[in-house]
């Protein structure tokens, strides 16, 4: 279902005429809860479509991977012409303890660990690290970048890749946030998962989020109740997938 029809049914829904161009029926604050819904959505499931795999190419001696939408990184593989290896999750700490010289300054070879990465410095505005050690991994601030520190998570692998390889994240991914922008006539929009498999609880999860937002409690208990029962069926049959495939490989 095309995201600007699914706005314009939470519109008539809600009642909230307010929160959409009456001109050009493009976004007026409707968005903001259309993706606080789908956002509350992706964290109340860790199976099923919430999974995807990001692939990424990186050179000789990249050592970071970052990816904006990452929620939880479940598996990291390296792969290059001679075949693929899955890497072994450890932790920051104990990367900077064996490799205790500065990550730019690791011999490079064949990539075997990988560890969540921090980002984020403090302060949130830090722009330099000029003179500073054991800081390569630090997303820096930059004013006119279109993202940051605040968006991005990914991970640290060592040691250093020794040519190209692709790098593969499988975990737990935010769905993309939804936007339909009206110009010369033509729509341009996004979708996800919400939008083309499940449009009607995404117009409740939206729902909920006005109500909660504006202490209609009772409302938004209905609401609530009603994603939920959505959810728990999709959970569902996701979990009877898996239990096949386990009953498959276990023989």
């Amino acid at each position: 279902m095309d995201y600007k029809d699914i706005r314009w049914k939470f519109i008539v829904v809600s009642g909230r005429y307010d929160l959409i161009n009456s001109t050009t029926f493009e976004d007026d604050g409707a968005d903001f809860y259309l993706n606080a819904g789908q956002k509350y959505l992706d964290r109340l499931l860790d199976t099923g479509k919430m999974n995807a795999r990001y692939p990424v190419i990186v050179e000789a001696g990249t050592f970071v991977v970052k990816s904006i939408g990452i929620r939880a990184i479940k598996e990291v593989w390296a792969a290059n012409a001679d075949g693929k290896i899955q890497l072994i999750p450890d932790t920051m700490q104990r990367l900077k303890t064996e490799y205790s010289e500065e990550f730019s300054a690791v011999a490079q070879g064949v990539p075997r660990y990988y560890a969540p990465a921090v980002f984020r410095p403090h302060p949130d505005t830090l722009a330099s690290v000029t003179g500073m050690y054991n800081v390569s991994d630090l997303l820096l601030y930059n004013a006119i970048a279109p993202a940051q520190h605040f968006n991005y998570n990914g991970i640290v692998i060592m040691p250093p890749p020794d040519g190209t390889y692709t790098i593969e994240i499988l975990g737990l991914f935010y769905s993309p946030v939804l936007s339909a922008t009206l110009a010369a006539e033509v729509w341009t929009q996004t979708k996800s998962y919400w939008t083309e498999a499940q449009p009607d609880t995404l117009i409740a999860a939206a729902l909920y989020k006005v109500d909660a937002l504006y202490r209609n409690l009772d409302a938004a208990k209905e609401f609530r109740s009603i994603v939920m029962d959505d959810v728990i069926g999709l959970d569902k049959d996701t979990v009877e997938e898996d239990l096949v495939g386990n009953m498959q490989m276990g023989g």
